[in-house]
């Protein structure tokens, strides 16, 4: 009995013991724990080589956007053969995988979740070793595309297509591929994000970039059975800014190649129209009214090339006139180009493929030429006939001009004469006429001559009897109160002379 008391004694005085032991272990563990504030990043934590030991969350924040801006302004220099670049990694995207504050929250949480123990454990840890969060940087592969094509984009001698070339008679001659040299985009984006992870000082540094052979797209083999002319057509290229634009236009679309079935679009082949792809500010039309706009003079391309497509009889899928008509070709022969509204598409509708061919010659012609397997019979040509239905004339509109000095006249807008008008396709075999249909239809608005009329400097009653004459749009009555002279009536309404055209 007393035995058994005894043994109870003791139980009860070793879970005694325990309870105090672990009461006391606990109350330390708990207060070595909780000795860093739960918003307080533990010493001895790093995000990469940024130490964060004692940090607030908004400061850890503010000490990696600070690292991040001077990231950013350091220096890469990219050798491309013996040509440098100079670019800070800013322009070239540089960033991280994960946000900043996914990055805090984490420096912040670790020794601050989990169980005691569990937290005990990290935080005597981090007596003996840092704690390192590892933040991947990394480059835009688009963004170095684009700065590496604009300022290193002649540097290398990129692949050659094999192409078409014609002599002064006409002659056709296939000019041989050659193989080039260009950048390795993905693998050198992938040079430069290893060497930013890979013990990177954020410091300037250089990089070798990345070359690599490339193969034409098109060789001689490919055009060897495309040297018939199909369909041709020329029109006059002019000069200035317009010149420039047209150059632009049909070299874009000079060395296409489609094959069958193949669908082209002239705004998706020649746009974007600004002055970083090659084009001057030349005149577009634009609410009855020419215009300056980049670009002005991609309409006679898509003409040019309307024409001689449809001397290819190739399958027409959209084409547009002009709102007025145009002064380089007959009416209803014209494809207008107005950016997503309008657009001139066609499809090669032959069994074989066809090559587009665009210049300016030396007699300054825009010349378009479509060339493939010719598979109509030789006595069989084809001729577009224009026809005007219509005329509708323009007239003149009188309007006050309070800035004019009185009586003054301003000539403004361009004065189009409107039409109604059709396309006729002719075929002939052995020279006669076998056929004739209406091939398309077109009208085309009518543009007022607009004439300014001043009273500035005029008295309240001279401009009284001036704005009435202008209210009734005749010239005798108009010219008649800038004299001075009282008329109850005027004469019949002036009209203008057919005005030039765009």
């Amino acid at each position: 009995m007393k035995r058994k008391r005894k043994q109870r004694a003791l139980i009860v005085i070793g879970v005694a013991a325990f309870a105090v032991v672990f009461g006391g272990s606990y109350s330390a563990l708990k207060n070595y724990v909780g000795k860093v504030k739960d918003d307080v990043i533990c010493d001895n934590i790093y995000i990469n080589d940024l130490n964060l030991s004692g940090m607030t969350k908004k400061e850890a924040q503010k000490a990696l956007e600070n690292q991040k801006t001077t990231d950013e302004s350091k220096t890469v220099t990219l050798t491309v053969r013996d040509e440098k670049v100079e670019a800070f990694l800013k322009e070239l995207g540089f960033s991280g995988q994960k946000d900043e504050e996914q990055l805090v929250d984490e420096a912040v949480s670790y020794g601050k979740k989990g169980n005691l123990w569990m937290r005990y454990r990290q935080m005597k840890r981090l007596e003996k070793e840092p704690f390192v969060i590892d933040e991947e940087y990394s480059v835009s592969r688009k963004k170095l595309k684009s700065l590496l094509k604009e300022k290193a984009g002649d540097i290398l001698q990129g692949p050659e297509n094999a192409s078409l070339s014609r002599d002064k008679e006409g002659k056709v001659s296939i000019v041989s591929e050659k193989e080039g040299e260009i950048i390795d985009y993905k693998a050198t984006v992938k040079q430069l994000n290893d060497d930013l992870n890979d013990n990177w000082k954020h410091e300037d540094f250089e990089e070798q970039v990345v070359i690599k052979t490339e193969k034409p797209e098109v060789t001689k083999a490919d055009l060897k059975d495309m040297t018939d002319e199909l369909g041709a057509y020329s029109t006059d290229a002019g000069g200035g800014e317009r010149w420039t634009n047209l150059k632009t236009g049909s070299s874009m679309l000079n060395g296409i190649i489609l094959q069958p079935g193949e669908e082209l679009s002239v705004y998706d082949s020649t746009a974007p129209y600004d002055e970083e792809h090659g084009y001057a500010e030349g005149t577009a039309y634009e609410n009855g009214q020419v215009v300056p706009s980049y670009g002005g003079g991609i309409c006679q391309v898509s003409t040019t090339l309307y024409n001689a497509v449809i001397y290819a009889e190739l399958e027409v899928v959209e084409r547009h006139p002009h709102s007025m008509t145009v002064d380089y070709v007959e009416p209803s022969r014209d494809a207008a180009i107005a950016g997503g509204l309008m657009d001139f598409r066609f499809k090669n509708s032959y069994d074989t493929p066809i090559y587009i061919y665009g210049e300016i010659d030396s007699d300054n012609q825009l010349r378009m030429i479509i060339y493939g397997k010719e598979t109509r019979p030789k006595n069989r040509t084809i001729e577009f006939e224009s026809e005007t239905l219509s005329v509708d004339q323009y007239s003149v509109t009188y309007k006050i001009n309070s800035s004019l000095n009185f009586g003054a006249m301003q000539y403004t807008g361009n004065p189009h004469t409107g039409r109604e008008a059709q396309l006729w396709k002719v075929v002939y075999k052995d020279g006669k006429e076998v056929s004739r249909e209406v091939f398309n239809t077109s009208y085309y608005q009518k543009a007022d001559e607009v004439i300014e009329v001043g009273t500035a400097g005029g008295s309240e009653a001279s401009i009284s009897a001036l704005e009435s004459a202008v209210a009734t749009n005749d010239s005798t009555a108009i010219n008649n109160a800038i004299a001075g002279i009282s008329s109850s009536s005027g004469s019949s309404e002036s009209s203008g002379s057919t005005g030039s055209e765009e």
